[in-house]
């Protein structure tokens, strides 16, 4: 399996280090891949790399259009300096993080349209200086259940100081959302690099915008469009927002 996607990455790169790429192609690197995040981004002009399982990511950096720090894992607390976080994390994938890094700073540095879903606005808010919670029944209670044995759904509501945000993850003239959520960690001390847009009603974060003197295109939420169905307006609305940017 590892023979034939390192042969399919091959025939990619030697294919558009050439000059063959369609003008109407663009490269898509996500961070971890599943068919969720595929299906998502897939409307067959779009080429889509899993920078996971591809051991030389310097050269697939090169060919992004656009980056998706998706889903998956707890970060290190140590990302972030707080060690008393440790004993509340699962099972921490120290490959992914670094490799998360790597995929953020080339992004700020070339200005390259990021995407963060879930984890990715975590490791966004993390490698701009913020902070997360540990676990969010422990640190801020059940108000809000954000994750119960698996997926579940519960309401945002649009920031009132997002309005410049708010065409870029949610169809405008809508103040509220239903959203599907899976997470036990969250945004503590936010970066001031980023803009909330969102929030959930006890107060956690659920979407995110990095100011636009800092990167042109950066946008994040906390739960998973790819899941909400093709016909959900945010599933659309963020697609349409990133490919857009991608464009330009």
């Amino acid at each position: 399996m590892k023979t034939s996607r390192l042969f399919l990455f091959c025939i990619i790169y030697c294919s558009l280090s050439c000059g063959c790429k369609n003008n109407s192609e663009r490269i898509i690197i996500l961070s971890k891949a599943s068919k969720n995040y595929v299906n998502w981004l897939d409307d067959g002009n779009t080429i889509i790399l899993d920078a996971y399982t591809i051991n030389n990511n310097d050269s697939i950096l090169k060919l992004a259009d656009g980056i998706v720090l998706t889903g998956g894992e707890d970060i290190n607390p140590l990302e972030y300096n707080d060690s008393s976080n440790l004993p509340l994390c699962g099972p921490i994938d120290f490959y992914r993080d670094t490799l998360e890094r790597n995929l953020f700073d080339f992004a700020l540095k070339n200005k390259i349209p990021l995407v963060g879903i879930c984890r990715g606005m975590q490791m966004i808010n993390v490698a701009l200086d913020g902070t997360l919670y540990g676990d969010l029944p422990t640190d801020i209670g059940t108000t809000v259940i954000h994750r119960h044995n698996g997926e579940v759904m519960h309401e945002i509501y649009i920031s009132s100081n997002s309005i410049y945000y708010n065409n870029l993850i949610f169809p405008s003239n809508i103040d509220t959302f239903s959203v599907n959520s899976w997470h036990h960690q969250g945004l503590k001390n936010v970066s001031p690099y980023l803009n909330i847009i969102a929030n959930s009603y006890d107060g956690l974060p659920e979407a995110v915008a990095v100011d636009t003197s800092v990167h042109p295109f950066m946008i994040a939420v906390q739960f998973h469009p790819e899941r909400l169905g093709t016909n959900n307006s945010i599933h659309k609305q963020m697609r349409a927002s990133f490919f857009n940017a991608i464009a330009r």
